[in-house]
């Protein structure tokens, strides 16, 4: 089972492409925004940390997290960010572990895609065999967060400016997919890609 990691800026249309790749292989999707959130879920490993870090004014109603409330109170406060990130990343990651030791014992996968926007930041190369990157035009980006998402150009913006540059993915990534344009040039890329996966015998980074 190939473990790939799947990342890219806000607004590139990761979630959409994963969708392509499962229905071309045979695959598990492991979303790390999704294990993360599992974890800060009254009962999870992180739950209780995060709400003894931020105070119970983050609470709903029902005993959840507000997690909008949580990213407004951390999103400008780079330390409180820091230590919040020191209490969900470490157990997201351990679980992203399990699900893989898992799916790898199933035996019935040929292919592993994690997928985050920080992949490369958390460290997850020692898990990834590689990553591909998925690649959008800052100003596509920008215009498909406004109109799906409701946010506003200057959230965009700071989002954007919180993650890796175009040139920061690139470097670190095997692949780069360009999911700008209509989405058969997307499928194509991935089969080219897929193809060059499976009867790979060396190459160059960035193909």
């Amino acid at each position: 089972m190939r473990i790939i990691g799947v990342t890219g800026g806000v607004g590139a249309g990761k979630s959409t492409v994963l969708k392509m790749l499962e229905d071309m292989v045979s695959c598990i999707v492991i979303r790390t925004d999704e294990v993360a959130k599992e974890t800060t879920m009254p009962g999870g490993e992180a739950y209780k940390d995060i709400v003894k870090l931020l105070g119970t004014d983050i609470l709903q109603a029902d005993g959840c997290i507000d997690r909008k409330k949580m990213a407004a109170r951390i999103f400008s406060d780079n330390v409180l960010c820091a230590k919040v990130d020191e209490i969900i990343h470490p157990l997201t990651r351990q679980e992203v572990i399990r699900r893989l030791k898992e799916a790898s014992g199933e035996g019935k996968y040929d292919y592993a895609f994690i997928e985050a926007a920080l992949l490369i930041e958390a460290g997850y190369d020692d898990i990834c065999e590689e990553f591909w990157y998925i690649y959008v035009p800052d100003g596509t980006r920008i215009e498909r967060l406004m109109s799906d998402r409701g946010y506003s150009r200057e959230k965009c913006i700071s989002i954007m400016n919180n993650q890796l540059s175009d040139e920061e993915f690139r470097r670190h990534c095997r692949y780069v997919i360009d999911n700008s344009e209509d989405s058969s040039m997307t499928r194509k890329r991935l089969k080219e890609i897929l193809f060059a996966t499976e009867n790979r015998t060396g190459g160059e980074n960035n193909e």
